[in-house]
């Protein structure tokens, strides 16, 4: 049985006496739980408090409460913090294909100071401590706790447990992955740069379509000549469900220069995922690699992905179908 949570206003340095409390939640009033004192007179000012009984599983809530002071002089409310919000962040698809080890990540918002952040695997005890403040707020807290690879893929449970005394009820956040019931290898193709873009011998786009897979997770990265692009240097979709039958599919584009291209620089669309026998699949593509073939059922989907693509950074859609209308691919 949890306790119930008491939050108190206190208000003090009024004159003259006549004051009035209410408390509101999510900014309608509320009628039970309130005790208000009398007010109580201090050099020639009145201070007094008033309390706000209500449930753990209320305070817990994402509600917010306020204390509204209403006064013949001046009107001011004060509101309670924001709720301690705890969210996960699963390994990344990479992590879990090519490492033994994997991360798990808590982060907790609106974290009071000194926040304690605990892990526990099943019912076993494994880490806890402070978490570290994050670097995009001052009221967000991280912890992260390695796990083997071997556990995460076979479904343990993990909780990361967040307390502190201004939390009335420990908060459990429960994470694992679920079991995985159907699986499809993708097809991979490779769309060169279109004959526009040649002739112009500026700025060349490859691109990369990745289709009919499953189960999600996957991941999609670059090389130039045997050597790592940074991801800056490519955009990736998001995941995309491709229909009720579980299959998904994403694209990445890769700009390049047409000196580069010219100069016979190899490059190569790397594409990591569970089914396939060695975990990622490789194919590569230069100038001399030959006349693709033209896949004429390719286009449809490529053409979705590429109009969301270049929608997303903020390019129209009609020059987006201009340049895959008029692009070769290659199937791999």
């Amino acid at each position: 049985m949890h306790k119930p949570t008491t939050a108190i206003c206190f208000i003090y340095g009024f004159r003259p006496d006549s004051l009035s409390v209410e408390w509101l939640k999510d900014w309608q009033p509320i009628h039970s739980g309130v005790v208000t004192s009398p007010s109580v007179e201090n050099n020639g000012t009145f201070s007094t408090s008033s309390r706000l009984t209500v449930t753990a599983r209320e305070w817990k809530s994402d509600s917010v409460y306020t204390c509204k002071v209403t006064h013949q002089i001046f009107m001011d409310s004060c509101e309670s913090p924001e709720p301690v919000k705890v969210s996960f962040l699963p390994p990344s698809p990479k992590q879990v294909l090519m490492e033994p080890i994997v991360t798990l990540t808590c982060v907790v918002a609106n974290a009071p100071h000194d926040v304690n952040v605990t892990w526990t695997k099943e019912q076993t005890h494994l880490q806890s401590g402070y978490g570290k403040p994050s670097a995009t707020g001052p009221q967000e807290v991280i912890s992260k706790l390695n796990i083997s690879t071997q556990d995460w893929t076979d479904g343990k449970v993990y909780f990361c447990i967040v307390s502190h005394d201004d939390i009335p009820t420990p908060i459990r956040k429960k994470i694992f992955t679920e079991p995985v019931l159907y699986t499809k290898q993708p097809s991979v193709y490779l769309l060169l740069p279109s004959a526009e873009e040649l002739s112009a011998q500026q700025s060349l786009t490859l691109s990369c379509l990745v289709k009919n897979f499953a189960p999600k997770e996957i991941f999609v990265e670059w090389t130039v000549n045997d050597q790592s692009i940074h991801a800056n240097k490519y955009k990736n979709t998001e995941v995309m469900a491709d229909s009720a039958d579980g299959d998904y599919s994403m694209y990445s584009m890769l700009s390049i220069s047409a000196g580069d291209w010219d100069r016979g620089y190899s490059y190569s669309c790397v594409v990591g995922h569970e089914t396939f026998p060695l975990k990622t699949l490789t194919r590569a593509v230069n100038k001399s690699s030959g006349k693709p073939n033209e896949h004429d059922n390719l286009w449809p989907t490529a053409s979705t992905f590429i109009i969301l693509f270049f929608l997303s950074i903020f390019y129209s859609a009609t020059v987006t179908l201009f340049k895959v209308g008029r692009g070769n691919s290659l199937t791999l």
